[in-house]
């Protein structure tokens, strides 16, 4: 439900991470250079690359993650797009800063959480 010009990828790794703890990596909209006018380059796909280092995390880390992430795929009506605030010319998707569109929805989105689980999590 995320526009594409409001980073729907990027929004979901900033969700992910609120409701998970884990990090995530946008490859949509926000991993593409502009062009040459300034202009965003729409991305083919919006995905949110989740990598698991086998020697790290144990299966319950992943049932863990696994499960914040079903609970956020019920609440996705919560999560709005983002914008950059701070843009550098090159590499925008590793130093560029983002804030939410619309709305603090990550705050709502950290309230729902905090219903559901608590806040000692």
């Amino acid at each position: 439900h995320v526009p594409q010009s409001e980073y729907p990828a990027g929004a979901l790794a900033a969700a992910a991470y609120i409701a998970s703890g884990a990090r995530g990596m946008e490859r949509g909209s926000v991993s593409m250079d502009r062009d040459a006018q300034g202009n965003d380059v729409p991305a083919d796909m919006e995905l949110l690359r989740m990598a698991v280092p086998r020697r790290v995390y144990t299966m319950s880390h992943c049932q863990y993650v696994a499960d914040r992430l079903e609970w956020l795929y019920r609440h996705r009506e919560l999560v709005g797009g983002l914008a950059f605030y701070e843009e550098p010319p090159v590499l925008r998707f590793f130093a560029g800063l983002m804030k939410p569109t619309k709305s603090d929805w990550g705050a709502a989105l950290l309230e729902a959480f905090e219903k559901d689980f608590g806040t000692e999590c």
